[in-house]
């Protein structure tokens, strides 16, 4: 009788063990899961990160970002934006620079930009509307390759005031807009938020994307990213530089910066 007692007091001992015992293993269990999902998400995350930046070297990165600014959206236009042809070339400044006698010449940007309009004019001829403070240079080589009916926006300082300056300076609903590949989202946008469609023409960067040269794919890699940052900008925060187009004249526009008189 004393044996059959102690094994029924030793009974719920050992059953207690025994749940202590399984959950132990299933708490084990689990931890391992946690670290095998956590080792996982390690290994992909620095697998994706050591990708992305071997891409910034090639032009799969460059290409991949140009493809998603394409399809980013734009503001809905109405009326005759949507329905009319384009009716001239509208082309924005990239800068400008210096060259070996300190004389103010077109940058490689600004070049290419004008090329790709001489290009596009001599296939259609259209009137070419130049945007920013770079007009009068870009004018005077237009004119020198063959290109006429030539109107100046000069006053404009960033993409915003190239879309409402234009808008101001000339009627029109829709236009082949002439810039970069990677700006012509951001300048699609502006142009949209002022009714004006936009057919692009992108004209090149400076240095071409090649498999051979990663230096140009970087320079590539870094002008995409800053669109694309440049571009969530302006949707959450619109730029607060951005003058109103009542706050310029036309007289202001059409005059070249530095000889205009500013009106109040």
């Amino acid at each position: 009788m004393r044996f059959k007692s102690q094994h029924r007091a030793n009974k719920p001992k050992s059953l207690l063990s025994k749940r202590l015992w399984r959950y132990y293993l299933r708490s084990a269990e689990r931890t391992i899961k946690v670290f095998k999902i956590i080792h996982v998400i390690f290994v992909v995350g620095t697998t994706t990160v050591i990708l992305v930046i071997a891409s910034l070297f090639t032009p799969l990165f460059a290409k991949s970002v140009i493809y998603v600014l394409d399809h980013l959206p734009i503001p809905t236009m109405t009326g005759a934006a949507i329905s009319s042809p384009p009716t001239a070339y509208v082309v924005l400044g990239g800068g400008l620079t210096n060259d070996n006698n300190n004389e103010i010449i077109l940058n490689n940007f600004t070049l290419n930009r004008a090329r790709t309009a001489a290009a596009a004019y001599h296939d259609l001829p259209l009137p070419v509307v130049l945007s920013g403070a770079e007009a009068p240079w870009i004018e005077k080589w237009l004119l020198a390759h063959g290109v006429s009916g030539i109107i100046s926006e000069n006053a404009s300082m960033n993409t915003c005031e190239n879309a409402r300056f234009t808008a101001k300076r000339i009627p029109l609903n829709h236009i082949y807009l002439i810039t970069d590949a990677y700006h012509m989202a951001r300048a699609r946008r502006q142009f949209a938020l002022n009714n004006i469609n936009v057919t692009p023409l992108s004209a090149p960067l400076p240095v071409a994307l090649d498999w051979r040269e990663p230096a140009q794919n970087l320079s590539h890699s870094r002008r995409a990213v800053y669109e694309l940052a440049a571009y969530l900008r302006d949707v959450l925060r619109p730029q607060a530089d951005c003058r109103e187009t009542n706050n310029i004249s036309i007289a202001e526009l059409k005059t070249p910066r530095g000889q205009a008189v500013k009106t109040f």
